[in-house]
């Protein structure tokens, strides 16, 4: 189960993004992008240069820290029986790598002289500021209610009560924030302030940061799905019961909203999503004196 979940990680948040952008299509009346549509955006991002704003070195890490920190946050989380990485305390390094994607977020924002990253960066410090410390206590509940730091034997060891329970919803609400579904896409909201933290982001470089959002939001909704099936089931069939209830999950949190699709959207574009990928947004087109990565 351990090598399924390293291959799952990284790859199967992407497409489960062009599911979900595919099902809300189908709800919208409409025909809709591929399902790997966010695969081939950023497949085409990683082939491209990145056009750098600024000199500075905290632009160009910021996309790698915050791929490693999403990364490590879905090695952590057990698939099946055993997590990937798997240690005592592993509760707490979760915690701090969770943490670090969003300074990396934030960090790599202030660090170009642009409004609508610093406005997007301030929105992402101010959730983080509410709802990191909110997912600490939660997670913090079931530590003390199970005994250990472990993710993985807290996620065995769960018990109902009262108190389980609410911790239950609260985290099922944490999970819906930070995993940047409407309303909580407020941060990167492109028709508003330009995908915020990312405006200055391009290329390979963006490409990056996209993919490392996509894996933060799996890993949080199965951290969710690990403490459902993992107290009721071992081995494959806990497997199966966490893929279930991911997917369910997944699924309920990106079509809670379904934007209205607007008049001009309607008739004429739709015949162009059958049998051809969309173009990506490269953001490629700044101002001039950059350079390229």
């Amino acid at each position: 189960m351990e090598l399924i979940g390293t291959i799952i990680a990284p790859f199967l948040p992407p497409l489960l993004d062009g599911v979900a952008r595919k099902v809300k299509a189908m709800i919208q009346n409409r025909v809709g992008p591929p399902i790997l549509q966010t695969w081939y955006d950023i497949i085409t991002l990683l082939s491209m240069d990145s056009i750098l704003p600024t000199s500075s070195l905290t632009f160009r890490l910021a996309p790698y820290v915050a791929l490693a920190s999403a990364l490590c946050m879905a090695l952590m989380l057990p698939y099946g029986s055993d997590a990937i990485i798997n240690f005592g305390g592993d509760l707490i390094a979760f915690i701090y790598v969770f943490t670090l994607f969003s300074a990396a977020l934030v960090f790599g924002a202030l660090s170009v002289d642009n409004s609508y990253s610093h406005a997007g960066a301030n929105r992402e410090l101010t959730l983080s500021l509410v709802f990191k410390p909110l997912f600490a206590i939660t997670i913090g509940t079931f530590a003390l209610k199970t005994g250990s730091l472990s993710i993985t034997e807290i996620a065995r060891s769960i018990s109902p009560s009262p108190s389980i329970i609410g911790a239950y919803l609260l985290l099922l609400y944490v999970t819906y924030v930070e995993s940047g579904f409407i309303p909580y896409d407020i941060a990167e909201a492109e028709t508003e302030i330009l995908e915020g933290p990312l405006t200055e982001y391009s290329g390979r470089l963006l490409g990056l940061f996209k993919w490392a959002l996509q894996i933060k939001r799996f890993a949080m909704i199965w951290l969710f799905a690990s403490f459902v099936a993992l107290p009721v089931a071992e081995g494959a069939i806990a497997f199966a019961l966490q893929l279930l209830v991911f997917l369910l999950t997944y699924l309920l949190m990106g079509d809670l909203r379904v934007p209205e699709r607007p008049p001009q959207a309607r008739s004429g574009n739709e015949a162009g999503s059958q049998g051809h990928h969309y173009r990506c947004n490269n953001h490629d087109n700044r101002m001039s004196g950059m350079v390229r990565l």
